[in-house]
Order: C-alpha cells, then structure tokens, then sequence
C-alpha cells in the first residue's frame, strides 16, 4: 500500500518560482491544444497552470506536501476552472475514505505487532539460505504491503533486515562478494517488495485509488465498475509473480547470492523467530483484517462467464436502482475503523485496539494528495482538456498495434515513475488516455490499466520511491546495486505486465484490446 512521495517540510522560494515559471508556460501552452469547436480556452489554460503548478511542487518538494494538495482547492474556484462545492468533491471522494478506514486497520495491525509477527513466519518458512532469505523479505513486503502503506512496510522490515544481515555476515560463511550482495539483496527485496505489494489491491497505492477515481466518470456512462475483488483477482496474481521472479533474477543475476544452506543458519532464525504467544489484541485484529477483506471481497457484483452475475452482499441491502450509489468500499473501510475503535484491546488498562491518540498518525498529507488529485483530473473533462490532449494521442493509438501500444506506455511511465511522482503520474496521463482511447473508439482500461501499474514500478534509483530512499540510507547497498538490480526489475515488471494484461487482466475484467466497448455509444462516449 503506496503512501505520498517524501514529505516536503519547509518552503523553498526558488522552487516554487520554478514551479511558476512552468505553470505560466503551461498556461501558454494550452492556447496551442486542438480544443472543439466553440470551446472557451480560459478554464483550460488556468487548469493546466494549477496542476503543472501542484504537481511541480510535489516534484521539486517546494513547499508541505499537504499545503501543494491544498493549491487546488483555491485556485480552480478562483481561477473559473469551477465551483468551490465541485472541487471539494475530489477531496471526499469515496475512494479517499477508503484509504482512510484502511490505514486506520494499518495502524491497529502495527499497534499489536501483528505485522511483525506475520513478516517473521514468512522468514521462517523460507529455510536459512541466503537466496532464501532475501526471498522471504520480498515475499513479507508484498504480502503485508498488499493492506499496509509501503512506507511503513519498509521501516518495519528494515530493522528486522538489518539484525538478520548483520548476524548472519557475522557466521564467516559468505565471501566478501556474496556477503555485499547479501545486504544489498536484503535491503532490495525491502524496498522492492513494498512497492509492488501496493499493486495488487485497489487500496495499496495512490494510482489504484486515482484510476478508480477517473473509471468511476466512465461508470456514470454506462461502463461496467471495477470492483474490489475484480482489480484484486486481476492484479494481486501479477504482484505475487513479479515477487517470485524479481527475486530470482535479483539473486542470481544483478546480485549474485550463494543458495546453499548456512551451517549457523537455525539458531538465527530461531533468535529472529523469539516471539511471544498471540495475544489479545493481535488475535481480534487479525479477525478484524479478516472480516475487512471479506466485505470487500464480497460487496460488489461479479460476473461469472455466460453474463451470469454473483450478486454481492451490497445488491441485497441497498433497492434497485439505487446499489451503485450507496455503499462503497469506503463504507466498509470507515465501519471496520469505527469497530477498532470500539473492540477492547485485551490489556489490564482497558484500551481499544486503536485510540484517537495512535490514529493522529494517519498520513493526512496523503488523503489531501489523492483528493487534490482526483480534484484536477475531475475538471479535465469538462474543460476539454483531455478531449485535446486526446485528439493529439489519437493517430498514435490507432497507427499502433495494441502489444506494441502497451509496450510503449508500459516503458515510458516506467521510466519516467524513476524520476517523478507516481501520484502526478496518475494524475496528469490518465484523463489524458481516458479520453484518447475513446477518441480512437478503444476501451479506456487497455490504456488507463498499464498506467496504472507501471507507475508503481519505479525500482532504480534511491529518489524513486519512500521504501527506496529509507533502505538506501542503511548503508548497506551501492547506488549501482541499486540500479543495477532496479533497471532488471524495471524490465522484467514490464515484459511480465504485457502478458497478464493481455491473457489474464483485460480479458478477465471483460475488456477486448483494440475493440470499441460494448457500452460505448455512437457517439464515442463524448
């Protein structure tokens, strides 16, 4: 689960000056766009001036996080984009409550420990070999960041990866070779493992919940929703293969590592493995999780093959005709926080499983990232702004094969999430393909889905991602280990996408590469 890019903490004037200067070019910029016929430029050109002018001072951390989110909401209103009332819809839109329950439940799973507990079953499970190992540390990062922002995923392993590393350099088993790429492996699977965990479910990064929110505009037209368990059973497969096969190319290719099994190997885990029975608290939260991830699992509608559809617990709640829009998986988000609060904790104190107290932790400065983001990408359709940005796309997307189309969208956001937000990523590109796909008359999810998961994928450099800078700065890895091992993984994430979009993910959420929708009208969807 992907938490907001570094948080800037102080105000740095050149760079918001920068951040100016670009958003002035941008507002230039928009009077040169293929806008229809009797379109007004004015709320365009001052769109494009506040996202370039947000999202830069993500980028450049010009000022607070949390203060860039808030830019939106005075500029759009102020500038005519639109209303006040409809921009702070972005900022409460379902999906930011649904993040917001979800690291409530996070933050009750690190309260008890369970999250450690989890994390060092799996390290036992692996067997003490150094390929083994760094293997179990990738699998607990994905595993536990499917659920947990991937910023807390790698502080909670690092120290656990750090103790494991050092005790075993210190057996005498290694060569001074295998012994760097050991720690370097280590501290990889860390960080690499968090990011990828974030993939697989609609709450484990910010794209996923930016994606929903630009598909939910679609919904309203006609096209099918993406529930829960559909986006988990699409992509939740590609996060655990990409895990599998990253650490296999990471400890025998970038970071050759040794796999026979170390003589001192038992008694380190056992002395990782020294944890006291279940207790209360871990017990009825892990239920809790339990219970969260089976009424998300089961709220929406699935259709089964045949056009034959297994209703969810919500279709029997909520009357016709009004299902779509009353319960969300923010709802059941938010129901699950209110139960933390209120279920005892077990201890002599009388605590609950979380207090006010533990969830003022909760990364606010995230939830006003994501609703500034949904904000911005709300208003591109009616400016027309993604209408012109999509009239521009149009050649390309229909000269182009769609593997080949894929290919090229996968690689170049994967490249490009190296150096930039992954959130302004979302952000920016996809109101912009939305609109380009259906111009071409091609489902929207063939361009909008790579995007999505190939933001997530930024794995060379330190500045990439939160998980990347944090192990980075243990000491333990090189910036070329790093590189070398992320550029691998870089590829092999985007040569395994194409595959699974095109025989697993697409087809299983109903979507034909390169055929117009069944639900998209004459007209274009316009």
């Amino acid at each position: 689960m992907t938490s907001a890019e570094p948080v800037a903490r102080e105000v740095h004037g050149g760079r918001i000056a920068f951040a100016v200067l670009l958003a002035a070019l941008a507002w230039w910029f928009g009077d040169q766009l293929p806008f229809p016929a009797g379109t007004d430029p004015g709320p365009a050109r001052a769109l494009l001036f506040t996202t370039v002018l947000t999202t830069t001072c993500w980028l450049a951390s010009a000022m607070p996080i949390a203060a860039a989110s808030l830019l939106p909401l005075v500029l759009l209103p102020v500038l005519g984009v639109q209303s006040t009332a409809a921009t702070t819809q972005g900022y409460g839109h379902p999906i930011l409550w649904l993040f917001g329950g979800g690291f409530v439940l996070a933050l009750a799973v690190e309260r008890c420990g369970l999250h450690r507990r989890l994390a060092l079953r799996i390290l036992a499970s692996v067997g003490p070999s150094p390929r083994r190992l760094v293997f179990g540390f990738f699998l607990a990062a994905t595993l536990i960041s499917l659920w947990i922002n991937n910023t807390s995923v790698a502080l909670l392993l690092l120290p656990i990866g750090m103790v494991l590393v050092e005790r075993t350099l210190a057996l005498g088993e290694l060569s001074p070779a295998a012994a760097r790429n050991f720690g370097a492996g280590v501290m990889c699977a860390i960080a690499y493992g968090a990011s990828i965990g974030g993939i697989g479910t609609p709450i484990g990064t910010a794209p996923n919940a930016l994606f929903f929110g630009a598909w939910d505009k679609l919904v309203a037209q006609g096209a099918p929703a993406v529930s829960f368990f559909g986006w988990t059973l699409a992509f939740a497969p590609f996060a655990l293969l990409l895990t599998v096969a990253g650490a296999w190319l990471m400890t025998r290719v970038a970071l050759p590592i040794p796999g026979a099994r170390l003589r001192g190997g038992e008694q380190l885990l056992a002395e990782a493995m020294a944890l006291p029975p279940w207790s209360p608290a871990e017990k009825r939260t892990a239920w809790l999780f339990l219970l969260a991830v089976l009424l998300w699992m089961t709220r929406g509608d699935v259709v089964l093959g045949g056009g034959d559809v297994l209703h969810g617990w919500a279709h029997w709640l909520i009357p016709a005709g009004q299902r779509d829009s009353f319960i969300a998986d923010g709802s059941v988000a938010i129901a699950v926080a209110v139960l933390a609060f209120l279920i005892p904790a077990g201890t002599r104190d009388g605590a609950r499983l979380i207090d006010w107290e533990g969830a003022r932790k909760l990364p606010f400065d995230l939830l006003f990232l994501l609703g500034a983001g949904i904000a911005m990408a709300d208003a591109f359709e009616p400016t027309r702004v993604s209408h012109a940005f999509g009239e521009l796309l149009k050649p390309a997307i229909v000269a182009l094969h769609p593997v080949l189309l894929l290919l090229v969208i996968v690689m170049a956001i994967t490249m490009l999430s190296e150096v930039a937000s992954n959130t302004a990523i979302a952000t920016l590109l996809l109101p912009i393909l939305k609109d380009g796909a259906l111009a071409a008359k091609i489902d929207p999810l063939v361009l909008m889905l790579p995007a999505t998961i190939a933001a997530s994928c930024g794995f060379m450099l330190p500045i990439a991602t939160p998980p990347n800078t944090i192990v980075f700065a243990s000491r333990r890895l090189t910036f070329g280990q790093m590189a070398r091992a992320g550029f691998l993984l870089d590829l092999l994430a985007a040569l395994l996408l194409l595959p699974v979009l095109w025989f697993w993910s697409l087809p299983l959420l109903g979507v034909q590469p390169g055929a117009p929708p069944t639900w998209l009208p004459a007209g274009g969807g316009k």
